[in-house]
């Protein structure tokens, strides 16, 4: 069973159901002596690699990506290691074009990837995963809506992309509560903090807004930070074909909606994510990782897509070794 098409920035659909190729669905977190340092650190050489077997959904419908996984910890932080084919690197969700001085926005999106956990037990989340938290089976897709069941219930969700998110290091943290407005975002939430990448576009959408200074260099490719945009005047001249990121970035995100440090490498075909946390933040917005417990979970990969074009996993566990 597909357990999960997404919606909006990581949801859920219950009409596209097909059966996913036979993969592994236990992760087991490895302890270990130090933290690893990247995707190559020797560290993940202790750890038993998963081979999680995904299927895809809307545009993708019935296509299978093979996820790989290994997970290690310490005593106080727990790490990810996630790989997967993808032939591009994908950072064209809402870029900027000039073409004989003229705006245009690229077409696409990002690439993405979304965890889903149980912060309080969520009911047939364990055997049915993030199909649980879709409420409609709606044919128009407007009419979708993601949430828990009951007040009591509550997930943890993370959510990596590529250009709002990567290239300064992070993970959005947000998690899922009730909805009785059954309006599409309503049970989504941001953890509480700061970090969210700032919109860089006009009052009247016709262009960026914010532009790199030209005076000092980029000190994150293919970005624009925050702290080295400048305005984009009016008698700026731009060459035929320059390109300006459709987004400002922050380097420095705060409280629990910092809490995943990611850093993510696309190289050769693939992606390779290595993502970060404490086994246990102290905030009720996030699962707290006791190494004695197995944790149900869910994963989706998104190439170039968003909404319901996934690829989704069947209900996964973790336990701890």
């Amino acid at each position: 069973m597909l357990l999960l098409t997404a919606i909006g920035t990581f949801g859920i659909h219950q009409v596209s159901i097909a059966k996913a190729k036979t993969g592994d669905l236990v992760l087991t977190s490895k302890k270990v002596k130090t933290a690893p340092s990247d995707a190559g650190s020797s560290q993940w050489n202790e750890a038993k690699e998963s081979k999680i077997a995904l299927t895809g959904a809307g545009t993708v419908e019935g296509k299978p990506l093979e996820l790989r996984t290994k997970s290690v910890y310490t005593k106080g932080e727990i790490f990810f290691r996630f790989e997967w084919a993808d032939k591009d690197k994908t950072l064209n969700k809402n870029r900027w074009k000039n073409t004989a001085g003229k705006w245009t926005k690229f077409k696409g999106d990002e690439d993405r990837l979304g965890v889903i956990w149980e912060i309080n037990r969520i009911d047939k989340f364990a055997t049915k995963g993030c199909a649980v938290v879709c409420h409609n089976e709606s044919k128009n897709e407007k009419d979708w809506y993601y949430a828990v069941s009951a007040s009591k219930e509550k997930a943890d969700m993370w959510h990596w992309k590529s250009v709002r998110s990567n290239p300064v290091g992070y993970t959005e943290d947000g998690f899922v509560t009730t909805n009785p407005s059954k309006k599409p975002e309503e049970g989504r939430k941001r953890d509480d903090g700061a970090g969210k990448a700032k919109s860089n576009q006009t009052k009247d959408k016709s262009g960026p807004a914010f532009m790199r200074d030209p005076s000092r260099p980029a000190s994150v490719e293919d970005a624009l930070l925050v702290s080295e945009a400048v305005e984009v005047k009016a008698d700026t001249v731009f060459q035929d074909g320059q390109e300006i990121p459709g987004y400002m970035l922050y380097t420095e995100w705060k409280g629990s909606f910092a809490d995943v440090k990611t850093k993510g490498v696309w190289e050769n075909g693939k992606w390779t994510l290595v993502m970060s946390r404490k086994l246990d933040t102290g905030y009720d917005d996030d699962i707290q990782f006791n190494t004695r417990k197995i944790y149900p979970f869910a994963v989706a990969v998104f190439d170039n897509a968003h909404e319901h074009n996934s690829y989704n996993s069947e209900p996964l566990k973790l336990e701890f070794k």
